[in-house]
């Protein structure tokens, strides 16, 4: 079953479209004891459907294009979406498939392991039709990452032709590079990701997953390699964050630093930026600004357990800030 249709007219009431795989996760309540020994708390996550869910609680009008499993998980998923004001209309419930979920293992001093059951998910069946049904538009940002391109064979031509098609229509392309190494196995992801960024107007990529990916370990080295697109962000955890923005004849890059923060659990935190970060610039803020809120919005979320964390509308602080 593909997505319905939307139209041109209908997506005018967007401002993003944020396209890839929500899973229900569960999570023991006390992370003390053995694993599954204690009650299970039920959230929501998926890394373009965290950034959905930031950026509509900025007030970004967003929706989000998936396939879900015509089960309770799948419910789940709908109704946390929209409880946040994310548009789901041209989501498809698919009969034939699950909704993928996942464990997530806490330890005590705040590290955590996820276990997925996500294979032939729902959302895994996406493909190029499924891109293809949609009519996007000029000012509209189509969002997505790399964890969609790594879920199966079909996510990853749905991936190539949802980008063919925001060309087509002149929508920018955002793409957060998202690696995640036992997604991908033995397949070329650095090729993959690397292909992908080079089409994007917008890439966010984190420092240590680009060293990982293309042996480049510094942010001069990863701005030169992503020569393409026209904004990019280096995300290097509480060191800085990076954008060399290429809109003008002469690039600029501004680097902030975020304020120090008491770390719960760091899942969530990249998808979290992303939110911000995308809503600072769809509201004309400058650089710094726009850096800063994604910093704000990363360490609101990292203060607690869930991919988003309840009440996500971070309070300001100063920023530490530097423009070239």
């Amino acid at each position: 079953m593909s997505p319905p249709h939307m139209h041109d007219e209908e997506l005018m009431r967007f401002e993003v479209l944020c396209a890839g795989e929500a899973m229900v996760m569960l999570t023991d309540v006390d992370p003390t004891g053995p694993p599954l020994s204690s009650t299970l708390s039920v959230h929501v996550g998926g890394a373009e459907a965290n950034v959905a869910r930031h950026l509509s609680a900025q007030g970004v009008a967003t929706a989000w294009m998936s396939r879900v499993g015509d089960d309770p998980f799948g419910q789940r998923v709908m109704t946390v979406l929209e409880a946040d004001g994310v548009d789901t209309s041209i989501v498809a419930v698919d009969r034939a498939a699950p909704t993928g979920i996942y464990y997530k293992e806490r330890a005590a001093g705040g590290g955590a392991r996820s276990h997925y059951y996500r294979s032939g998910s729902a959302a895994s069946r996406l493909s190029a039709e499924d891109a293809r049904t949609v009519q996007l538009g000029p000012g509209l940002i189509v969002h997505t990452s790399g964890v969609l391109a790594a879920v199966s064979d079909t996510t990853a031509e749905f991936v190539d032709a949802l980008f063919v098609e925001a060309d087509r229509f002149g929508a920018t392309i955002s793409f957060d590079v998202n690696f995640r190494r036992q997604l991908w196995g033995d397949r070329d992801a650095a090729g993959a990701l690397l292909a992908l960024a080079q089409r994007a107007d917008i890439v966010l990529v984190g420092r240590d997953e680009a060293e990982a990916l293309w042996g480049v370990p510094s942010v001069d080295d990863i701005i030169g390699l992503l020569s393409e697109p026209t904004i990019v962000v280096v995300k290097d955890g509480d060191v800085s964050a990076v954008e060399v923005d290429r809109r003008a004849d002469e690039p600029r890059v501004t680097t902030v630093k975020p304020a120090p923060v008491d770390v719960v659990e760091l899942v969530g935190a990249g998808d979290a930026f992303a939110g911000g970060y995308l809503a600072g610039l769809l509201r004309g803020e400058d650089a710094p600004s726009r850096l800063n809120r994604g910093h704000r919005a990363a360490a609101w979320t990292i203060g607690g357990v869930d991919d988003v964390r309840p009440g996500h509308r971070p309070k300001p602080f100063a920023r530490q800030e530097s423009t070239k």
